[in-house]
């Protein structure tokens, strides 16, 4: 009998009290012919990981399951993507979301920043000012479109984000493939406006 990841969303509650909805993975046991129905091992969590613990004990407690660790440990490596995702969300609550996916945010940062650009800390310490966020909206009637009117980089940060936090993994790399930057001689104009035509564009996708 074969073992594999299974992913369930539960809610946590927060030290103040707010609830926030997230991942859990459980290993679970495949259904068979003899065994119709999956038998669940083990409560792996929201941000799991194999332990030494975890083998052991399922070594003892089911010897007759066979468990590809390796291939579970994979497995951990991308839990299910967010549906229904918006950006505008997403401006407000990326590392909280991505933490929720069992991401890491800095290895976000890293990864949409392209190793040494911080576009969405930029985005999230310019949004902790609640005084800048009611102008934003004031200005172009949500935080999206301020963005994308005088910050096309952190809303294109957005939109890549929103396509790795929704699966879309092969459409970001050949975004990344198609981008204009400075190394390919692009100037900066250019630059803002292949940002803003790709985050609005994406972010459309992702609402319909």
């Amino acid at each position: 009998m074969p073992a594999s990841v299974r992913w369930h969303p539960e809610e946590q509650r927060n030290t103040d009290g707010s609830v926030r909805r997230v991942q859990a993975a459980w290993l679970v046991a495949e259904p068979t012919a003899d065994e119709p129905r999956p038998r669940y091992l083990a409560y792996l969590g929201n941000s799991p990981h194999v332990t030494q613990q975890v083998r052991e004990e399922c070594q003892v407690l089911y010897p007759e399951i066979r468990i590809d660790w390796t291939a579970v440990a994979r497995a951990l490596e991308h839990p299910p993507p967010i549906e229904g995702l918006d950006l505008e969300t997403l401006a407000q609550r990326w590392a909280q979301m991505a933490a929720n996916q069992g991401l890491d945010p800095m290895e976000i940062e890293v990864r949409i920043g392209g190793g040494w650009k911080r576009p969405l800390s930029n985005l999230a310490r310019l949004l902790s000012d609640s005084a800048a966020v009611a102008r934003m909206e004031r200005t172009s009637g949500s935080i999206l479109a301020y963005m994308l009117e005088f910050h096309a980089d952190y809303a294109y940060a957005l939109a890549k984000l929103g396509l790795l936090m929704t699966g879309q993994h092969s459409e970001l790399e050949q975004l990344e493939a198609e981008e204009a930057t400075a190394l390919k001689g692009a100037p900066r104009a250019r630059q803002v406006e292949f940002w803003r035509a790709k985050a609005k564009g994406i972010a459309t996708a992702l609402n319909t």
